[in-house]
């Protein structure tokens, strides 16, 4: 800086020219544009530069080697356990001097992430008879860091990222979305549980017309979702409103869901949406049914008892 202020401010001889120290060099700081923990064990960097990576801490180890490159695979030496956070300090320096320094926090993912359906929904709930949404397992994992939401992130009104639960097939996990259980003691019922978790939503679940989407992992890829609607033509398209609109457009683009959406028009607080015993899955509305009032079965294994009309 001295130097800067020094030519800046010098006057030069008659006839003479003032020359910029700096001029052509690289005045550009390294930038991180990327990084992510792989495989709970390996730190992936990406920089938009050659850099030498001159000052390494993860885990509180400090790394004595200095690599080069754009891209790198530094290891943590151990496996992150699933939710266990650590810190990472790296300090980048290009060719011409400049440097950066980055602070990040990780978080070990849950690497056993199971298949799982959206089971049975009350979407018109009542202080008697709660807005729930209900998941089974149709294999052995474990739920830590999925997320349940009733949109896309960017409409969404709230998302759950369920907790550390260990889960084989046929087990459930009930969600009282926007209260809380009376018991949080896990159901069994030849065989299989199912664990209680409270959603806590500030609102409810979106009437008549929404969507409810299961992704793997923040950012993850969507598990399962249902569409549900009235069908109401003068609203978003037939979708009932903008939320569900734009839920519906990304499921089909993507392959997550296909035709119309499950007509809700008959749920009430007493006759929910639920999927047809056994776990039928085809991502369309097919799968599921308005049960015949008081018939729901949340934490037990869906029964087939429609609702016939009045």
């Amino acid at each position: 800086m001295a130097l800067a202020v020094l030519i800046i401010s010098s006057c030069p001889a008659p006839g003479g020219r003032i020359y910029d120290a700096f001029e052509g060099k690289d005045k550009t700081i390294p930038c991180l544009l990327s990084y992510k923990l792989e495989d709970n064990r390996m730190v992936e960097l990406a920089y938009d530069e050659d850099v030498t990576l001159i000052d390494i801490v993860i885990d509180g180890v400090e790394y004595r080697n200095a690599p080069r490159g754009t891209l790198f695979s530094l290891p943590v030496g151990r496996v992150i356990g699933r939710g266990e956070s650590i810190k990472v300090y790296i300090t980048a320096e290009d060719a011409a001097g400049n440097s950066s320094r980055a602070a990040m926090t990780l978080i070990g993912k849950n690497t056993d992430i199971p298949d799982a359906v959206i089971n049975e929904v009350s979407i018109k709930g009542t202080g008697a008879s709660p807005d729930r949404i209900e998941l089974l397992f149709l294999e052995e994992g474990n739920a830590a860091g999925m997320i349940v939401s009733d949109g896309l992130p960017e409409d969404a009104q709230h998302s759950l990222i369920l907790p550390d639960i260990a889960v084989k097939p046929y087990d459930m996990i009930l969600i009282y979305w926007d209260s809380e259980a009376e018991s949080k003691d896990p159901v069994f019922n030849e065989g299989s549980f199912c664990y209680i978790v409270d959603g806590g939503s500030s609102t409810t679940l979106s009437g008549t017309n929404g969507a409810i989407l299961l992704y793997a992992e923040s950012g993850g890829r969507i598990l399962d979702g249902i569409l549900y609607s009235t069908g109401s033509a003068e609203a978003a398209d037939g979708w009932g409103n903008s939320r569900t609109r734009n839920a519906a457009l990304h499921m089909m683009a993507y392959g997550h869901w296909h035709g119309d959406a499950i007509p809700s028009e008959d749920v009430t607080s007493s006759r929910v949406i639920a999927r047809l015993p056994g776990g039928q899955d085809t991502d369309s509305a097919e799968d599921f049914f308005i049960t015949a009032a008081r018939h729901s079965t949340f934490g037990l294994p869906n029964e087939y008892i429609p609702y016939e009309g009045d």
